[in-house]
């Protein structure tokens, strides 16, 4: 997974670029570039066999965000700084740079993190297909499919009000309220299915319905506002697409947009509010 999720948002993170540079602005590629390849191996550090004890916790590799994120934002001005152009950088340059990483780096590594996600209570599963924190990442997958894919239907169906039109000119507020009500619903039977029919062993979500009804509820208006936010870069930048890697959907961030806030949602939620581990 983590190779996966972490190739995707280093193509990700060259579409961002594209659409800085389409917007006139140069941030550092290398920079960008290399912090999410950074954020994304320590995220996926408990999971490599052979690590230390004490560096296999989801807690452990997220207590080394802090120093990533200082030396990323270091590394930003000082590249910039010696940079040889005339002049050298500007203040959009450096902030699109450290933009970059946090916003296609940081936020998505947080899905590598829940998937190391363990209840306290529970030992270590040598197999992968057993471990908990599988089910918290389909469990967040699902809630944001959800949320996209009625919203899309019921909007086009339905919809009648503009949700936001200078940002989306296409999504709706009956689109929005189906795709919310629908993540609540599939988040309470993923969960059920979890607790009960795949992990009952486990029980990764304590059996706990009205703690899935909050996640559903929050994961989703996370996903919504992410992909808000992607539209207003492209729409800034003057661009339909963040790119055309994927053919017929556009770039890897136009597939991923409501991910990167639903996933880093969900790890904080689950592990402050079901877990109880932070």
């Amino acid at each position: 997974m983590p190779l996966v999720l972490g190739f995707g948002c280093y193509q990700g993170g060259t579409e961002f670029i594209m659409m800085a540079r389409a917007k006139g602005m140069n941030p550092s590629p290398r920079i960008i570039l290399t912090m999410i390849i950074a954020f994304f191996v320590v995220a996926a550090v408990p999971s490599i066999p052979g690590i230390p004890a004490e560096f296999t916790t989801t807690q452990s590799a997220l207590a080394h965000f802090p120093l990533l994120l200082t030396i990323g934002i270091c590394a930003s001005f000082f590249r910039l700084l010696f940079r040889r152009n005339s002049p050298p950088a500007t203040i959009a340059d450096i902030a699109t740079t450290i933009l970059g990483f946090i916003y296609v780096g940081f936020l998505p590594s947080h899905l590598v993190l829940l998937r190391n996600l363990y209840p306290p209570d529970v030992q270590p599963i040598a197999s992968p297909l057993g471990q908990p924190g599988l089910a918290y990442v389909w469990a967040t997958l699902f809630i944001v499919w959800a949320t996209d894919v009625f919203a899309y239907f019921i909007g086009k169906k339905w919809g009648k009000h503009l949700l936001y039109p200078l940002i989306s000119p296409k999504k709706t507020v009956e689109g929005a309220v189906g795709g919310f009500v629908a993540s609540i619903f599939w988040s309470v039977v993923v969960v059920h299915l979890a607790d009960n029919v795949i992990y009952p062993g486990t029980k990764p979500f304590r059996d706990s319905f009205w703690l899935a009804a909050v996640m559903g509820a929050a994961i989703s208006i996370a996903a919504q506002l992410g992909d808000l936010c992607e539209s207003m870069l492209k729409r800034d930048a003057g661009v339909k697409d963040s790119g055309n890697t994927l053919p017929g959907h556009g770039g890897f961030l136009d597939r991923g947009d409501s991910m990167i806030f639903g996933g880093a949602v969900a790890y904080y939620l689950i592990s402050l509010v079901v877990l109880k581990n932070i």
